[in-house]
């Protein structure tokens, strides 16, 4: 590891230096590789920052921030510690400063618009979910290299970054989607003192409040600790909804030696919303030209009856380093949780009166779900190469308790039509019906799995070769009745297969590389078939993919240039029907640029784009549309279905750019940010009936750093979508996505201040 120092203080400099290495290396093995160091003390009125530069991430900050958004390594593509520029695979890094910059508060906003080929589509329950390079990868993301069951708010109060892997990952994380994972990456302690209290106001009378305190707890600092503190309320530009949050994140690192390391973390975490799961209506084939603001659900039912999620997690990583290049990495990880939503959602509509019928679902289910892996890494030189070594085995299993929920369609509910153009909020409250549906959910795997890193030709070639098995067990059941009718139609179902990865990565240059890799995944699907009572197949997927990086300006940017071709067969189609499903096919292909990182001292960017074009090659099952739609793609009659119809919510092209002065001398300190976030023309459905048009938000950033009473102060403002333009974000999940036109926020402005010590 490369480490510089700039202080005026030789005992400073030595503690640092310490802390640099010592929480690096913690960091490292718990799923990062972002050192995380101490702010040094503010002298005078100075506000600069101290120089500690590791392997050209960038220079470190307050709290382990980075600034010029750049980090060098990511350990999700191989779960080793490798540079970006030798991983064979496209990865991008949100680091901390990025989401401080831009003041997000959601996982969703952190990686929507940082990170291309990325897109956020509607989930069932009101949660976050994205699709990468044009596959849904679902609701689940990893903590610390962990998968993580479905969070309907994710937290960004205690994350130091957030890893976007692209492309099938199967070998080393199991059953996941092909289009690639998130992985959040957690803070840890810090063995200096450090403290942030921030606070956040907006609009739509939001309001937060976010602590962070960290330090040592024994005078020899083996043990250190760090508590992160969030408090959230806000109403929205949608009429009848608002949100409250609660969130605390305690966690602890004990380093008894230079050999050993754990980290233990929990969170708590109490989320309560007004449902908005409707959104909008399409008319023709466009979104209804009603205000955005508008409510299409009953308030009666959704304001009286909150939905929330109560959600506890637990724990821990550690690493054993028992030879100078061999060590061996246990992680586990349990989440329970329990979610009641009660959603009045938009089930048919009628053009000609504007009349909106909608049913109801109330009730709340449980899930409790455990992953843990162990990981041997070491390398190996045998003659003219070197290996490293990769060998692991992991179990995930996840499970849904028979718990029933009300389930009515128009008519029966009770719960009364609305007109779209003139709504009357004239609800009768909830009606009386006792529970008519149950579902259990039960996913169980084992994967084990090897890859070997093989660096020659003096560190210029690198080949990776891998593989991983899998057993699974999974089975969804859907049952209109009763508990003990859902409790006998509960069979599991079992698959296994191989999964292999081959990749190769050319490297001329200290700044230039070239890569190249064949991948093929396991996906998951628990969905239930038309008209059958057992789980579909398995997904699987087959990508191929090639691309080029580079760093320059002395290794402070990184640009990825990247080329691929998924395709992906038994794909879960919703169907008209809820919670039945169909087998479909897909194919995406599509180019994608990253630049990140800094021009030179004062200016730093984030900009992107993509080009994905992702159809359904295959889809027999679809019916006849409804009276007055038609699919805007190539199809064979009934018997080709949606075949040649583009992925619904995937723009052909998009892109972003972030781009950020830091001022010196007499205005040192102050800091100005500006940029945009565009998309084209999307199609709402599978069927491509209707668009969701395309869209350019402005987006800006100003802020000031100043010291008062020998503390750090900042005072920031951020504003989105500053020409308050109509847009639309996605629509529709699981089915009838017609009548699921999410609409994206207009202007919003928010302010903060933060103290650091």
């Amino acid at each position: 590891m490369r480490t510089s120092i700039q202080c005026s203080h030789a005992g400073l400099a030595r503690e640092l230096i310490t802390t640099t290495i010592l929480v690096t290396l913690g960091t490292g093995v718990a799923g990062s590789v972002h050192a995380q160091v101490p702010p040094a003390p503010t002298t005078g009125g100075s506000v600069g920052l101290p120089t500690i530069d590791v392997e050209g991430a960038g220079t470190a900050g307050p709290g382990g921030r980075f600034t010029g958004y750049m980090v060098q390594n990511a350990v999700s593509a191989t779960k080793t510690n490798l540079p970006i520029l030798q991983t064979p695979a496209a990865i991008q890094v949100v680091p901390r400063e990025t989401m401080d910059d831009q003041q997000v508060i959601g996982v969703q906003q952190a990686i929507v618009g940082n990170v291309s080929s990325v897109t956020p589509t509607s989930p069932q329950l009101g949660g976050i979910a994205f699709t990468i390079r044009g596959f849904n990868v679902g609701q689940a993301f990893f903590r610390n290299g962990l998968r993580q069951p479905q969070s309907l708010n994710i937290d960004t109060q205690n994350l130091q970054s957030i890893e976007v892997l692209k492309g099938p990952a199967a070998i080393l994380y199991g059953r996941i989607e092909p289009g690639g994972l998130v992985n959040l990456v957690p803070k840890r302690p810090l063995l200096v003192p450090y403290y942030s209290v921030q606070e956040q106001v907006g609009s739509y009378s939001l309001t937060r409040t976010t602590v962070d305190a960290t330090g040592p707890v024994t005078p020899d600092r083996a043990l250190a600790y760090r508590i992160n503190l969030d408090y959230t309320a806000a109403n929205s530009f949608r009429d009848f909804v608002g949100d409250e949050n609660i969130f605390v994140a305690p966690t602890l690192s004990y380093r008894p030696s230079e050999d050993f390391v754990l980290n233990i973390d929990g969170e708590y975490q109490k989320y309560r919303f007004v449902d908005d799961t409707t959104g909008l209506v399409a008319l023709g084939r466009r979104p209804a030209p009603i205000p955005i603001s508008r409510y299409l659900g009953d308030p009666s039912v959704t304001t009286r009856f909150k939905s929330f999620q109560e959600r506890g997690f637990f724990g821990y990583d550690w690493t054993y380093k028992f030879l100078p290049s061999w060590s061996v990495t246990n992680r586990f990880s349990y989440t329970t949780s329990t979610t009641f939503t009660a959603p009045t959602s938009v089930t048919g509509f009628t053009s000609a009166t504007g009349l909106a019928t909608r049913g109801l679902r109330f009730g709340a289910f449980d899930v409790q779900a455990i992953a843990t892996n162990l990981d041997l890494n070491g390398k190996v030189e045998i003659g003219p190469l070197e290996h490293n070594l990769l060998a692991g085995v992991d179990y995930f299993n996840y499970y849904q308790p028979n718990r029933g929920y009300i389930q009515k369609p128009p008519g029966a509910s009770g719960i009364l039509p609305i007109n779209i153009y003139q709504p009357i909020y004239a609800g009768t409250g909830l009606p009386a019906f006792p529970n008519n549906n149950f579902v259990i959910n039960r996913d169980n795997w084992v994967g084990i799995y090897g890859q070997d890193m093989i660096s020659f030709a003096d560190d210029r070639l690198h080949l990776l070769l891998g593989g991983r098995y899998d057993w699974a067990e999974f089975n969804n059941t859907f049952t209109i009745g009763t508990a003990a009718q859902a409790a006998a139609a509960f069979k599991a179902r079992n698959a296994e297969a191989f999964s292999p990865r081959v990749a190769a990565v050319v490297q001329p240059l200290p700044w230039l590389s070239f890569y190249g890799s064949y991948a093929r995944s396991l996906g998951t699907d628990s969905a239930l078939f038309a008209g059958a009572t057992a789980p579909l197949d398995p997904q699987q997927a087959v990508q191929y993919e090639g691309g080029v990086k580079v760093e320059l300006f002395d290794r402070r940017l990184l640009a990825t240039l990247a080329v691929y071709d998924i395709v992906k067969t038994n794909i879960a189609q919703s169907t008209m029907v809820p919670n039945v499903f169909e087998n479909i096919d897909a194919e995406s292909r599509g180019v994608e640029v990253d630049i990140v990182g800094r021009l030179d001292d004062h200016w730093s960017v984030i900009a992107n784009y993509s080009h994905i074009d992702a159809r359904i090659t295959k889809d027999i099952n679809a019916g006849a549309l409804a009276p007055g739609l038609v699919r805007a793609c190539n199809v064979n009659g009934l018997t080709g279905g949606n075949t040649g119809c583009r992925l619904a919510g995937i723009p052909l092209d998009a892109g972003n750019v972030w781009l950020k002065y830091d001022a010196a001398g007499w205005l040192e300190g102050l800091s100005a940010a500006a940029g945009f976030n565009a998309a084209g023309i999307r199609y709402g459905d599978n069927e491509n009936t209707f668009e969701l048009p395309a869209y350019v938000l402005f987006n800006a950033m100003l802020s000031y750093r100043f010291t008062f009473l020998g503390t750090r102060v900042t005072a920031q403002v951020n504003g989105t979508n500053l020409l308050d333009q109509t847009w639309y974000a996605n629509s529709g999940s699981p089915f009838a996505t017609r009548f699921r036109v999410t609409p994206g926020a207009p202007r919003t402005i928010l302010g903060s201040l933060r103290v650091e010590f």
